[in-house]
Parts: structure tokens; C-alpha cells; sequence
């Protein structure tokens, strides 16, 4: 692989083309082409890129353009052409052929999608072309969220991979992750596997606090910083459908119902009340005549929104306070334990998130270290083998996920006892993770 010293980013005035080229030229020191449908939209592209990153030093070396009247030139003298542009063939597709006709060969060419089929998106290239075509996810905003999933087709060459890897690692400080090319790659598959579950869950329990209670059992003592439905809420929710309804149509695993779009997401977002981008979702917040602002939450068996609630659940002020003493393994001990419907909830997906991340070791990515590292670099989640030592141990896990009914992946039953679990523990401490 070349030495990158010229980058073309293509969507350069969008958050993830500004916040990765702001990145791109601080800590790679490259000369970057902004790149976006007019060349006023690529300047304010640069100045987005220039506060992202907190120095004004890159703008000399930012370039803007346009497609129409760049886009050739700029990728013929890249070395690395990085592709932000819709989520979507439609869009991507045309992009691809023209950038095809103006490589040079040797350039890498990568897209951030995150989760449409790299190898589909390769077939615009030659054999030069394809073996440097990647999947490059970055996580919003890049400064902050260094994951990024690096995702391989059949048409790639080992050499250049590792290459294109070192240089995301040791130059630009990318959490690297390598996955296969298969629907939403592995952070998004298990994120939002939960994430839906978690939305069908809030249905079932809709006359005992829905939306808000399931939050409630899902928050930080569970290794997180959000609730996995104030996540979708964050997100938006039609991003969540477009993610959930590409992996259910898909994909074929032992989850596969659980990708579903419940009913209520539909409607919210038929309404146009797409998350906290709309003004509200599942939840809102309204500010009063007297400057004070009030949450709401969405009912789902009225449509209307209430007062979202406080909930008052023993075990997990319990489990809480664990978390501030600092006892992981105590908390984790209260969640075992405790008796009610929201413990078994708890201890439910629980049991889910880490069979589900362990469940893809070999479909998706080739170690457990790569979906540890996906949800703990890219979702500030606990990664799943770190709750295994949290839990006790392989036993004591796998004792929890038959309790649940959750099926037990092969990697926990001929995993050794006694042995830490968790191999991520130098790069990522995953006790910071928790939130008390």
C-alpha cells in the first residue's frame, strides 16, 4: 500500500465526512480534497472539519470542490478516496463508477456505509480496484468514538489489509475492528439486536411502565451509558428501521425475530416523529412558560405522551451503589439474585447480549476480541466477555443464560474456567464502562 498523503473525502460537508476528514488531516498530516455537491457546501465542510478536531492548522490543507467539476481530478491524485455519501446503492453505485474510471492504481477506495454489502459496492472496480476496496466505518463524531470497523470482501489482498489496518491504527488512532462483509457488520448486528428486543420488551410491559421501565432495567449498571431505547431515541428511529429491517431481511440466526420493527416504531415514524433529530420520538421534551423543561414519554397503548416516570426497583439501586463502591462482581452478584419480573428482564439480556455477541465469532468476525472491541469502543458498552468475568466465570454464565433460556454459544461451553475471559483489558478497561 502507498504512503497516504493525498485523501479525497467524498460527502464533505455531512457530520461523519467533516468530523473523519478533520481526523484525516490532524493526526495522518494528509492534504484532503472536501468534496460535496457544491463548493459552498465543501467550505462549510472545512470549517466543521477545523472545530471538530480543535485546531485551526489543517485548513491550509483542506481543499474544497464539487463533484461535478472535481471529482476526477482529486481522485486521480489520491492515494486513499474515502466515500461518505447517502446510505444507499442508488446513490453509491454511480459514485463508484466514476471514481473507477479516475483511480489510479494502488489507491485505496473505501466506504463508511455501515452495514450495505462491500462486495456488491467492489463490483464497480477492476482486479486492482477491488483488492483496495474496503469498508471503513467510522462511529459519530470520529474525534471522539475511535472505532472503526474495517470490513473485507473476497476480492481483497491480506497485505494490503493489514497495511490499510496499521495505518487506521498507529497513524489515525482508529480502535480497529475487522469484520466480515455481512449485513450491519458486527457492532450495529449486536447493538441493535438488543436495541429492538429491548422496544418489543417495552410493548409486553406497556401497562407496567413500557418505554421508560425498560430503560429503567436497562441502564448504566448494566454497562452503559444511555438505555438502549434512549439510544434509538438518539439515533432516530428511521435509521434504527433502515439498520433492523436491512438484518432481518438478511439474516437468518436464532435472533432473527427479534430484528422485526415493532408496530409503534412504524407509527412514530409514519407521524414524523423520528427521535430527539424531530423534536421527539418515544420520548420529548417540553419547555413550560416558565423556562422550565419537562420529559414525556411515549404510551404505546394510548399514542399519547406522559410524564415520563421514577421508578423505585430495590435491586437495582442496589446494584447501583455497587457500581459507585466500585464492585463490579457485586453488582453483577445483586443482578443474580434478585427475584421480580424486572430482574428476570435484566438477567435476560443480559444473558441475550453476550450469547448474541459471542454467537457471531466466525460468521462475522474471526475472534471474540473484534465484537469486544466493536461495542466497547463503538457503543460504550460493556463488552460481552468482560460480563463473563463480571458474572463469575464461563459456569456461572452459561448457568444464567439456561436460566434465561438464551442458547449458549460454542465459545462459552469450551471456554476454561478459572481463566480471565476478557483479553481486551490493556486497550479498553471495561469497569469505566458502568455507570453507577
Amino acid at each position: 500500500m502507498r504512503e497516504i498523503k493525498t485523501v479525497t473525502i467524498l460527502g464533505a460537508n455531512g457530520a461523519m465526512g467533516s468530523g473523519s476528514a478533520g481526523v484525516i488531516a490532524a493526526f495522518g498530516g494528509a492534504k484532503v480534497h472536501m468534496l460535496a455537491r457544491d463548493v459552498e457546501k465543501a467550505k462549510q465542510g472545512i470549517e466543521a472539519a477545523v472545530a471538530s478536531v480543535k485546531t485551526d492548522t489543517i485548513r491550509a490543507r483542506m481543499i474544497p470542490g464539487s463533484y461535478d467539476a472535481d471529482l476526477e481530478k482529486a481522485v486521480a491524485e489520491s492515494d486513499w478516496v474515502f466515500e461518505l455519501v447517502a446510505e444507499s446503492y442508488e446513490v453509491k453505485e454511480p459514485i463508484n463508477t466514476r471514481i473507477a474510471k479516475a483511480r489510479r492504481p494502488g489507491t485505496i477506495v473505501s466506504t463508511v456505509s455501515s452495514g450495505l454489502s462491500i462486495g456488491r459496492l467492489a463490483k464497480a472496480y477492476d482486479e486492482d480496484g477491488q483488492k483496495h476496496y474496503y469498508g471503513t466505518h467510522f462511529f459519530n463524531p470520529p474525534y471522539k468514538m475511535i472505532l472503526c470497523e474495517l470490513v473485507t470482501h473476497s476480492g481483497n489482498d491480506k497485505k494490503v489489509t493489514q497495511a490499510l489496518g496499521e495505518y487506521l491504527d498507529k497513524v489515525l488512532g482508529r480502535a480497529v475492528v475487522y469484520t466480515n462483509d455481512t449485513p450491519a457488520f458486527a457492532g450495529n448486528r449486536i447493538g441493535f439486536q438488543l436495541m429492538n428486543e429491548v422496544a418489543h420488551f417495552a410493548e409486553k410491559y406497556a401497562d407496567k411502565g413500557g418505554i421508560a421501565l425498560l430503560d429503567e432495567i436497562m441502564s448504566g449498571y448494566t454497562g452503559r451509558a444511555m438505555g438502549p431505547l434512549a439510544t434509538a431515541d438518539f439515533v432516530g428511529l428511521d435509521v434504527h428501521k433502515a439498520i433492523v429491517d436491512n438484518i432481518y431481511d438478511n439474516t437468518k440466526d436464532e435472533a432473527h425475530e427479534t430484528f422485526k420493527l415493532p408496530g409503534y416504531f412504524q407509527k412514530l415514524i409514519d407521524a414524523g416523529k423520528l427521535g430527539m433529530k424531530s423534536g421527539g420520538g418515544l420520548t420529548k421534551v417540553v419547555k413550560h412558560a416558565d423556562g422550565k423543561r419537562e420529559k414525556f414519554v411515549y404510551n404505546i397503548k394510548t399514542g399519547e405522551y406522559d410524564p415520563y416516570p421514577k421508578f423505585d426497583i430495590p435491586f437495582i439501586k442496589e446494584a447501583r451503589q455497587k457500581i459507585k463502591d466500585s464492585d463490579y462482581k457485586g453488582a453483577m452478584e445483586v443482578v443474580k439474585k434478585a427475584s421480580g419480573v424486572e430482574a428476570d428482564i435484566a438477567r435476560y439480556f443480559i444473558s441475550r447480549y453476550i450469547s448474541y455477541s459471542l454467537s457471531l465469532v466466525g460468521e462475522v468476525v474471526d475472534t471474540k476480541e473484534n465484537t469486544d472491541g466493536a461495542m466497547g469502543f463503538g457503543f460504550n458498552w460493556v463488552p460481552a466477555s468482560a460480563f463473563v468475568d463480571f458474572l463469575g466465570g464461563p459456569k456461572e454464565t452459561i448457568k444464567l443464560m439456561e436460566q434465561s433460556k438464551i442458547p449458549v454459544p460454542k465459545l462459552l461451553k469450551d471456554a476454561k474456567e478459572g481463566k480471565k475471559f476478557y483479553e481486551l483489558g490493556d486497550k479498553l478497561d471495561a469497569r469505566s464502562l458502568f455507570k453507577g
